[in-house]
């Protein structure tokens, strides 16, 4: 009987201390996990605003350099926005040096260089891997943009930056002396790495770029052992949205699972008596779940306040355009001028309006959200007529929802202020369908007097019309058909502006 009460506890111990072993391999198995995935989280935003801050600077250089693109004047203001680390280049079509922010870039040729020739042939935009530069030696990646002067390819701006930016990123991780973040192309060459490498890489036969990626652009899955140095690492990938870039995070497992063993060795020790085995092991359970919960509520309660600061934000905004609003109506000018004024700040307030209601912090859908701006519009003139909305669920990202706003404001303006002079109560058609990525077709058109002999419809030639347009990417068109009929191609995100091209 004492024989058999000993297997029978010996039996419970082994059955309760491998239960727990197991939880805690997939404990340790989950947080390696989340970490790297939160990590590449922050690799992938970092990777996105320098693509964004590469693309935006191109462009301010192509318009800066001038029709002969000689204007040195311009770039100068150009440069003076620019990162520290970051390096500006403009060539002519033979990708002869014309301008340079390093000293002796006429000495070296990049007529042989990826990023030129892809512009070259066509490519409005393009991204060098990991290269050495022939310059400075330096390691660097680059950015380039295609210039055309009248219709043709007249050269290409460029803006490298050294593979060294992504230690900011590193840094900010906690990460250990053996994970590491990468920034690595979508044909599976190396753009960036810390620690670095001694050079150009090409990962395209790894799994990732063989089987994970192709299922899907963010994922996290085990290397049992790095191509570049041989440690076992937990991978979590991500791709850029909008861009050709994959973010990586890897988080060495070595240093964990040889901690982890510890930990069961130590406990092992510990709980030789059974009984105070058991009780070790539960507290040790609790701690953890205690800890996990503390740490869950935590970050629950920052979120709640986060969101709380952005709804106080935009009420804040939407109570202070309605104070402009109230100043606007004291203001000694013409009352069309007045209601104008007042229309563009309802419109613009509806947005803030409907932003902190809604808590739609980084994208708004526009079934909701143009309805609430229109009625705003037409409150605001006191108009008696008839809106019929046709819009479908599409998402509007914070960069173009204003400039939503002011189009909607201006056309819905015109319409009450010209279009039903002489008429019964009108009626008023909103429209927005898909589009292609990013992009939708938005229609308004009323059943008022129709255009002008000119064929112009009085405001809606105006350079805000226009202005906001062009900010949206977008084409437009007016007719009449029965009636005013407005009819525009935009973009309602960031990336509809590529869609756009």
């Amino acid at each position: 009987m004492i024989l058999g009460l000993l297997l029978v506890f010996l039996a419970a111990f082994a059955g309760i201390f491998g239960f727990f072993l197991q939880q805690g391999i997939r404990t340790n198995q989950q947080r390696l996990e989340e970490r790297s995935a939160a990590a590449a989280q922050v690799v992938a935003n970092n990777a996105f605003w320098i693509d964004q801050l590469a693309q935006q600077t191109l462009r301010r250089v192509d318009a800066a350099i001038g029709p002969q693109m000689r204007d040195q004047t311009r770039i100068d203001l150009v440069l003076e926005g620019l990162p520290a680390q970051a390096e500006l280049y403009v060539v002519d079509q033979a990708g002869g040096t014309l301008f340079s922010s390093v000293d002796g870039a006429d000495n070296v040729s990049i007529r042989d260089r990826d990023y030129f020739t892809q512009v070259r042939d066509g490519a409005p935009f393009a991204m060098s891997s990991l290269i050495v530069s022939r310059l400075t030696t330096e390691p660097i990646f680059v950015f380039s943009k295609r210039i055309e002067r009248d219709g043709r390819f007249a050269g290409a701006a460029m803006l490298s930056f050294p593979v060294d930016v992504v230690r900011d990123f590193w840094a900010m991780l906690d990460f250990e002396d053996a994970s590491t973040i990468s920034l690595v192309r979508t044909d599976g060459m190396l753009i960036a790495r810390f620690p670095p490498t001694e050079g150009p890489v090409d990962l395209s036969d790894l799994p990732l770029f063989q089987e994970y990626l192709p299922e899907t652009p963010v994922g996290t899955y085990t290397s049992e052992a790095s191509p570049l140095d041989g440690v076992a690492r937990v991978v979590s990938y991500r791709l850029v949205e909008g861009t050709p870039i994959v973010a990586l995070a890897s988080i060495s497992s070595q240093q964990t699972w040889n901690t982890f063993r510890n930990g069961i060795f130590a406990v092992f020790l510990i709980v030789s008596p059974i009984v105070l085995g058991l009780v070790a092991g539960s507290i040790w359970i609790v701690r953890l779940l205690y800890r996990d919960a503390a740490w869950g509520k935590a970050l629950e309660q920052a979120i709640d306040a986060n969101n709380l600061l952005f709804r106080e934000i935009h009420h804040r905004v939407k109570n202070n355009l309605q104070s402009v609003q109230s100043l606007v109506a004291l203001q000694e000018m013409p009352d069309g001028a007045k209601r104008d004024l007042r229309s563009r700040l309802a419109a613009m307030a509806a947005m803030h309006t409907h932003i902190y209601e809604f808590d739609s912090f980084d994208d708004i859908d526009a079934h909701d959200y143009v309805p609430s701006v229109v009625n705003e519009v037409v409150a605001a003139y006191g108009a008696n007529l008839e809106v019929v909305y046709d819009i479908e669920h599409l998402r509007v990202d914070r960069d173009h929802a204003t400039p939503l706003a002011l189009l909607l404001s201006e056309l819905v303006t015109n319409s009450i202020k010209y279009a039903f002079q002489d008429r019964a109560p009108g009626k008023i058609h909103v429209s927005i369908k898909a589009a292609g990525p990013g992009r939708a077709d938005l229609v308004v058109s009323d059943n008022g007097v129709g255009l002008s002999t000119d064929g112009t419809t009085p405001g809606m030639g105006t350079r805000l019309l226009k202005g906001v347009v062009a900010q949206m990417s977008g084409t437009y068109t007016v007719t009449s058909d029965d009636g005013a009929r407005f009819s525009a191609n935009v973009a309602l995100e960031t990336s509809g502006h590529t869609a756009g091209i």
